[in-house]
């Protein structure tokens, strides 16, 4: 118990002085490859030196090799935000599929903020992810229903990416957000959502995945 205390209270303290958006890749690689920017902020009173770097994930289906990115390193005076911008391009030839890597960002200036004996350093490793190919969006949708007023869905991931999703719902050409979900490869989800205030003639439930596509409708009454 006083290990998983400390264990929260050491992360707790790391992200309320270093921040990264956006937390995803997502992107297709192969061809001109795939393209974005990250912001780095610094909420401290100190200056902080960073070294970006990118490590292997899954040996099988890994693409830290393929990752052209800008800084190497960078410093962010306190309350400063910086860029990193990230290409990812695939060698011609790799086969279609899901890649990934870990985005790597380990502080290289030691801030003066302690926890009792333990020194409060940042080393953030987030995964990305790409894909190579026309990878479509592919979900497989059940127990669909409407019961006192709430909507009840099983989502699952049956395509070769993880998914964005974002559920509306329509009401003749207006839509309403209602939801969205994080979907890996194979993973299954079970949405609940009160619609009472949408209950009425000619709705119908819509999902769309990360670039703006229907990829899902129904109508509902």
């Amino acid at each position: 118990m006083l290990k998983f205390l400390l264990f929260f209270v050491v992360s707790i303290n790391i992200f309320a002085y270093t921040s990264v958006s956006p937390l995803y890749f997502d992107e297709r690689i192969d061809g001109e490859g795939g393209y974005k920017e990250y912001t780095l902020s610094n909420a401290t009173r100190k200056i902080i030196g960073y070294k970006i770097y990118f490590e292997e994930k899954n040996g099988k289906n890994d693409m830290s090799k393929w990752v052209d990115y800008y800084p190497k390193k960078l410093t962010l005076n306190p309350g400063e935000s910086k860029k990193v911008k990230i290409l990812i391009t695939s060698p011609k030839g790799v086969r279609n599929g899901e890649y990934i890597t870990n985005f790597c960002i380990k502080e290289i200036e030691t801030p003066s903020k302690k926890n009792g004996n333990i020194e409060l350093l940042t080393n953030l490793k987030i995964e990305l992810a790409g894909y190579v190919g026309n990878l479509l969006t592919n979900l497989d949708i059940k127990n669909l229903k409407i019961i006192d007023n709430v909507l009840k869905l099983d989502i699952k991931n049956v395509g070769e990416k993880r998914e964005w999703l974002e559920l509306f719902i329509f009401q003749g050409k207006n839509s309403n957000y209602i939801d969205s979900i994080r979907l890996f490869k194979g993973e299954n989800k079970h949405i609940e959502k009160n619609i009472k205030k949408y209950i009425g003639k000619n709705i119908k439930l819509v999902i769309k995945n990360r670039k703006g596509k229907i990829v899902f409708e129904k109508k509902l009454t």
